[in-house]
C-alpha cells in the first residue's frame, strides 16, 4: 500500500521544500519574508542593530547549509526561530566568555553567583511599529519589556511580535507548552505591574 507524503503545513514549508529540491528563488522569498522578523527577534534580545543584522545573516547561512537535512515537521517559522534561538545561545556564551576574559585581564574576578549574560536585560527594546502611536507610552512599554527576565521576554516577543502560537513557541524553544503559558502569564503580569507603577 502506497504511503502518502505529508502535506506542507504552510506556504513557507512548501517554499523550503522547493529550496531543498534546488529552487534558490524559493529561498530568496523566505529571506525576503522573514528577514525583518529575525532582525527584530535578535534586537529584542540585545539592542544592537548591527549585531541583530549579523545574527540574522548567520541564521540564514545555517538554514542554507542545512537544507538537505530539513524535514517538514512543523511550521517553517517555528523551525526558523528554533535555529535563531539556538544561535543566540551560542552568541551569549561567546560574549560571556569574552566578558570573563576581559575581567581577568583587568585583574578582577566576577561573582559566580551574579546573573549570567543571558539574564542581563537591555534598557530598550523595539516594539512593533503599529503597537502605539503615543511616543511616551511606547517608551514606557519598551522600558517595561526591558525589565522582563530573558525567558519571559523571549516567549513574549515570539507570541506578540512574531505571532507564533504557544505550541509553535514550545517547539521553537524546546520547552513544554505549559512552560510557555506560565512564562507568558508571568510576563504579562510583570508588564502590567510595571506599567501601572509608571503611570501612577
Amino acid at each position: 500500500m502506497r504511503q502518502e507524503r505529508p502535506q506542507p503545513q504552510d506556504e513557507d514549508v512548501a517554499l523550503m521544500l522547493s529550496f531543498t529540491r534546488g529552487d534558490y528563488n524559493a529561498f530568496a522569498l523566505l529571506v525576503e519574508k522573514h528577514q525583518q522578523s529575525l532582525i527584530q527577534f535578535f534586537y529584542s534580545q540585545h539592542p544592537d542593530q548591527q549585531l541583530a543584522e549579523d545574527c540574522a545573516q548567520e541564521v540564514w547561512r545555517k538554514v542554507f547549509k542545512a537544507r538537505n537535512d530539513y524535514v517538514a515537521r512543523a511550521r517553517f517559522k517555528t523551525y526558523l526561530f528554533r535555529v535563531a534561538r539556538n544561535y543566540w545561545i551560542d552568541v551569549y556564551r561567546s560574549k560571556a566568555k569574552q566578558k570573563r576574559l576581559v575581567s581577568l585581564d583587568a585583574g578582577t574576578v566576577e561573582n559566580e553567583d551574579a546573573p549570567s549574560l543571558a539574564n542581563i536585560v537591555p534598557d530598550e527594546l523595539p516594539s512593533p511599529p503599529t503597537l502605539l502611536s503615543n511616543e511616551e507610552l511606547k517608551t514606557k512599554i519598551e522600558w517595561a519589556l526591558g525589565r522582563l527576565t530573558a525567558s519571559q521576554r523571549e516567549v513574549f516577543v515570539l507570541a506578540e511580535f512574531q505571532g507564533l502560537k504557544y505550541q509553535d513557541i514550545g517547539e521553537a524553544l524546546e520547552i513544554p507548552v505549559g512552560t510557555v503559558k506560565s512564562r507568558m502569564f508571568n510576563a504579562m503580569r510583570r508588564l502590567r505591574d510595571l506599567l501601572n507603577k509608571e503611570m501612577d
